[in-house]
């Protein structure tokens, strides 16, 4: 579980400083200012995660190094962008903390995170979808 976690956060730093980060200064440097300078960048990293996880088989450049795979029971862009909208409840003003606090609750308590619980997906190691994937060849047979 620890070792997930630092995955995950290590997945997250390396997409924020490939993505969200030069978006942002960019940004700053055309000279966008006050809501556009904050939404902007969130949407950006909201589309980069969205055709990432749909195109690179649930990963990200970041999750590709950090080797973590979002898996989904119903794969597709839809589902994997619900995904990813959901995490811009985390930069709300005044209540994102709040939506923060009560995604860390709810990985300590359910070991997925709030956007994971709402898309109904799952962060797994590569070895883990790996086994995953061989249970699943093997039910395939058996039936």
């Amino acid at each position: 579980m620890k070792g997930k976690l630092v995955l995950r956060i290590l997945a997250i730093l390396i997409d924020g400083m490939l993505i969200y980060l030069p978006s942002h200064m960019l940004l700053t440097i055309l000279g966008f200012e006050g809501f556009l300078l904050k939404i902007l960048p969130q949407f950006l990293f909201v589309v980069y995660n969205t055709v990432s996880l749909s195109s690179f088989e649930g990963k990200t450049i970041g999750k590709y190094f950090s080797r973590l795979t979002v898996y989904t029971e119903e794969p597709g862009m839809i589902h994997v962008g619900l995904r990813e909208a959901s995490k811009l409840l985390y930069f709300l003003p005044n209540i994102g903390i709040l939506f923060l606090f009560l995604s860390g609750l709810s990985l300590l308590i359910f070991k997925l995170t709030l956007h994971d619980l709402i898309s109904q997906s799952q962060v797994l190691l590569d070895v883990e979808r790996e086994i995953m994937e061989r249970e699943e060849h093997i039910e395939k047979q058996l039936y």
